[in-house]
């Protein structure tokens, strides 16, 4: 019972999205020629550390300003039910954090040992993110752009970046897709949260351009993020083949019609959230795929 309590506050499902980000940089890097496993294990296990060091500290700080008590429980809004439940207490949870944050230094050090300095300033902005994402950049109009950076164009980048010793067009053009991604998973994220977020302290794009605009700005980046990967197979950036991550259109449009809908007033946005969750894993996670079958089969 107490490891499925603690797999319940770390938010183990989301857990996903790190390793997704860490198989697509690391992938773009296989495929032009570099690949270590070492490397990839260690960055990979600084990004869930990381990951659940800014879940854990969300709970534990949604928690104290009331965010999570006013905030209608869904499985992506409202927090884990630990804290308001009593499974655990707000310490233990503080605690959790800071001990997965503390495990993540000396993993990071033995990365830049093997991977060399440059990997250094990408790790240092993810742990900023990780630390202060709560109590900084959500309650000063900086939420979706960290999320944004700290969970999509940094990973990417990173697991790239400790293959390769350098960043090249490739992945500067993939993280950026990425980023957006993650950018609108956050925007989708905080619209259920509109009254309890401004309640608890936080400042949002939803707060600030309303919910029509918010959600035309998140219609606009779905599409964007299709026009790149679809340019970056044009432009011999990805193989053909990674055009398969367009099969998650349809996720796409369900996602971003819901999302106007719900701004309306017509309809509930869970089916949204849930479409935008599988477009956001499965886009990434076929054109990591896609590209790692092209390393073996150059033509397609």
């Amino acid at each position: 019972m107490r490891l499925k309590t603690w797999l319940l506050e770390v938010r183990a499902p989301f857990l996903m999205l790190p390793l997704v980000l860490s198989l697509l940089g690391t992938s773009l890097a296989a495929w032009n020629g570099s690949f270590d496993p070492l490397p990839f294990l260690l960055f990979t296990m600084v990004l869930v550390l990381l990951h659940i060091t800014v879940n854990t500290l969300n709970e534990y700080h949604d928690h104290l300003t009331g965010i999570d008590h006013r905030t209608v429980k869904t499985p992506f809004n409202g927090g884990s039910g630990v804290l308001q439940n009593g499974l655990l207490s707000p310490e233990e949870v503080r605690r959790a954090a800071y001990i997965s944050f503390a495990s993540s230094i000396p993993i990071s050090l033995l990365l830049v040992t093997i991977s060399g300095p440059q990997i250094l300033p990408i790790i240092i902005l993810g742990m900023v993110f990780a630390l202060f994402y709560t109590q900084v950049f959500a309650r000063n109009l900086l939420g979706e752009v960290s999320a944004g950076l700290g969970l999509g164009a940094l990973p990417v980048l990173g697991a790239y970046l400790v293959q390769t010793g350098s960043l090249s067009f490739d992945v500067w053009t993939i993280a950026a897709a990425s980023a957006f991604l993650t950018f609108n998973l956050q925007l989708l994220n905080e619209f259920p949260d509109l009254d309890a977020d401004k309640n608890g302290g936080r400042r949002n794009l939803v707060m600030v351009l309303g919910e029509t605009v918010a959600a035309r700005l998140y219609v606009a980046l779905n599409v964007l993020v299709l026009g790149i990967i679809a340019g970056a197979v044009f432009i011999g950036v990805l193989p053909v083949l990674a055009l398969i991550g367009l099969a998650t259109i349809p996720l796409a449009y369900r996602a971003s019609k819901t999302a106007m809908l719900y701004t309306e007033g017509h309809c509930e946005l869970l089916e949204g959230q849930k479409a935008n969750i599988g477009f956001i894993l499965g886009m990434q996670t076929l054109v990591a795929i896609a590209v790692l079958v092209a390393i073996y089969h150059p033509l397609i």
